[in-house]
C-alpha cells in the first residue's frame, strides 16, 4: 500500500496534512519532501491521521524530524484522529509526549477557535 499525501491550507499560517495508507521506508521520502515544502510558511501542522494505517520507526522519524524543524521556526506540531496502533508506537517510543493529540479535527478547530477569540478579546479596547 502507498502513501496518500493532502495537503489543507487554513488561515493563520495553519496546514492539515493528511496522511493515508502506510508511512513506512517505501513512502516517507515523499512525505518529507511535502513537509519540507511547507516549513517556513507553516506556524502550525496538523496531522490528521484518520487514515493512517501503519507507521515504521522510518516514518516516525520524519515527523520527529519535522517537528523538530517547526519547533527550531517557533511553530508547533499537533495530531488529530490518532488510530490506536499509530498511538501505541506513539507511546512505545515516547515520541510525541508534549504534542497535542485532538480526538477530531472538529475538537482541534474549537479549540484554533476558542484561541483566537482569546486574543481579540484582549484586543477589544475598554470603554
Amino acid at each position: 500500500m502507498s502513501l496518500k499525501i493532502e495537503i489543507e491550507t487554513r488561515q493563520g499560517g495553519l496546514y492539515i496534512v493528511k496522511l493515508e495508507g502506510k508511512l513506512d521506508t517505501q513512502t516517507y521520502k515523499s512525505c518529507e519532501d511535502r513537509l519540507n515544502a511547507l516549513l517556513g510558511k507553516a506556524k502550525v501542522l496538523m496531522f490528521d491521521l484518520a487514515k493512517l494505517d501503519y507507521i515504521s520507526s522510518m516514518g516516525l522519524r520524519t515527523i520527529l524530524r519535522i517537528r523538530k524543524a517547526m519547533q527550531t521556526a517557533g511553530g508547533n506540531v499537533m495530531m488529530s484522529n490518532v488510530q490506536p496502533q499509530i498511538a501505541k508506537v506513539f507511546e512505545i517510543a515516547n515520541a510525541l509526549p508534549d504534542v497535542p493529540i485532538f480526538s477530531s479535527t472538529k475538537e482541534a478547530d474549537d479549540y484554533f477557535d476558542a484561541m483566537q477569540r482569546k486574543v481579540l478579546e484582549k484586543r477589544q479596547p475598554i470603554l
